[in-house]
């Protein structure tokens, strides 16, 4: 992939950008088993830990979930509805944003958080307040469509790179 030039690329706090939502604290004891994902403090498999069947605080398909606990900072995009643990906030586009933008977003985010750590966590209002740079339009928004077909190239690549591995391995 070829070098992205950053250098005309505004600056948004992400609360600009995203309504930000404090996740909930469920015990091991109130947990019942299900097929929802439970979201907490990992930095892998998308952030899910468990899956339960509690669905009274459900957060909707196509949002952000960042740590602000643990791996801080770890963003990850949310393709289907899920709960998230009280170590995560849950970023909530404040206008329509594709999967790809907010793929691309994910770690710029990451990157604002990388200052903090365990021991001094990313409070949800320095979260609110972190700036990161995108690209912009003309007029200085943010330029959606830019970020769009970087991810479609991005993941068309990663897509590609699996067929070849598939391929090597069935032969």
């Amino acid at each position: 992939m070829k070098e992205i030039d950053t250098s005309g690329w505004g600056e948004f706090r992400v609360d600009d950008l995203f309504t930000l939502v404090k996740g909930s604290r469920l015990t091991s004891l109130a947990r019942s088993e299900g097929d929802i994902p439970y979201v907490g403090a990992s930095q892998f498999n998308n952030g899910i830990t468990h899956y339960i069947g509690n669905d009274d605080k459900l957060h909707p398909a196509g949002v952000l979930t960042v740590c602000y606990n643990g791996p801080v900072g770890t963003t990850f995009y949310q393709p289907q509805k899920f709960w998230a643990t009280d170590d995560v906030n849950v970023l909530y586009p404040k206008s329509p944003m594709s999967m790809e933008s907010m793929l691309f977003i994910a770690p710029m985010i990451e990157n604002a958080g990388s200052e903090y750590a365990y021991i001094d966590k990313w409070k949800m209002t320095d979260m609110a307040a972190a700036v990161i740079r995108l690209p912009v339009t003309p007029d200085g928004c943010p330029d959606w469509d830019c970020m769009e077909q970087t991810m479609r190239g991005v993941i068309a690549e990663r897509e590609a790179a699996l067929d070849s591995l598939q391929a090597l391995a069935g032969a």
